[in-house]
């Protein structure tokens, strides 16, 4: 096996073929390093659906259940996986997790698995056992993080999130994920809170003056969870000013400047995205904004005319 460890290494692949094929067949077909060995250099000269015939034949007759080689059992989830077999990956995946304790990766492929098979709940255990085990794996808090996200438990995810970033700073993409789980709290402290700490992971990538785009958007919304509704009115309105059309900017721009009570402005931006193709979520979102605004324009109205009585009536 040496030997086609090395050929594969050096690029030689039809060598390294030779080589794992022979071992495979030196060890009666029930060598898993040879197999994935083979497969992996299958893969590599485009025969996938080859690759994942020589990983099942190296299957014992018990299946996967009898399988000691965790990288083996991620090989062939891989290629059930690609193949649509999701139950079948399952099914090796979750050897895998108890078969390779060491590995990280075994846990978050079958995380990943699962939230794609759309169940999602199942896939938080896993990733919970990992990072008891491994606390400064950064990937696992990651995959976390996402799928407490995606079960709507926002501040654990938040929470994972802030322990990624203790071990390295958050990339754009992750930082925008963080922003979303900010934006569904409930209003609060603790709203407040990590909007203004989701806005620090996001400023490491530059100010926002050169920011644009998702990014640009993102501190736009973070500011105005944070309570600074003015700024968040400049940065997006640069996003608007971009793409009229973007409804989540158009719906915070509106929110922004309703909150700096720039109400005839929230206004028009209001019935401009009422002239937007919209999701239902969306009109949702609008038919409060407007209400808001309603009652907003009411309270500014009832001061005026309180404040010409006063004038009228003089000291």
């Amino acid at each position: 096996m040496r030997r086609a460890d090395v050929a594969e290494a050096q690029g030689r692949l039809i060598e390294a073929a030779t080589s794992w094929q022979e071992a495979l067949e030196a060890s009666g077909g029930r060598s898993t390093r040879a197999a994935r060995g083979l497969a992996r250099v299958l893969s590599a000269q485009g025969d996938a659906d080859g690759a994942l015939r020589i990983l099942v034949s190296a299957l014992p007759p018990a299946g996967v259940e009898d399988v000691l080689d965790a990288q083996f059992l991620e090989d062939l989830a891989a290629h059930y996986s690609r193949i649509g077999a999701k139950d079948q990956a399952l099914s090796a995946l979750e050897v895998a997790v108890v078969r390779g304790p060491d590995r990280p990766s075994a846990p978050i492929l079958l995380a990943e698995l699962l939230v794609e098979m759309g169940q999602s709940e199942r896939a938080i255990e896993p990733l919970l056992r990992s990072v008891e085990m491994r606390p400064g794996h950064r990937p696992t808090h990651m995959a976390l993080a996402g799928v407490l996200g995606r079960r709507g438990n926002w501040l654990p995810a938040l929470e994972e999130y802030q322990v990624a970033a203790s071990l390295a700073p958050l990339g754009v993409a992750e930082s925008l994920r963080a922003t979303r789980s900010v934006l569904a709290l409930s209003q609060g402290e603790q709203r407040v809170r990590w909007a203004l700490r989701v806005t620090a992971w996001l400023e490491v990538h530059g100010p926002p003056a050169s920011q644009r785009g998702a990014q640009l958007r993102a501190l736009g919304e973070l500011y105005l969870a944070s309570g600074k509704a003015l700024e968040a009115c400049t940065l997006l309105e640069r996003v608007a000013g971009t793409d009229p059309g973007d409804v989540p900017t158009i719906l915070a721009l509106t929110r922004a400047y309703l909150q700096s009570d720039q109400c005839q402005r929230a206004l028009a931006t209001a019935t401009h995205a009422g002239s937007l193709e919209l999701t239902e979520p969306d009109r949702a979102v609008l038919e409060e904004l407007q209400a808001e605004i309603e009652e907003a324009a009411e309270r500014i109205e009832a001061a005026a005319r309180e404040g010409s009585g006063d004038d009228k009536r003089g000291p």
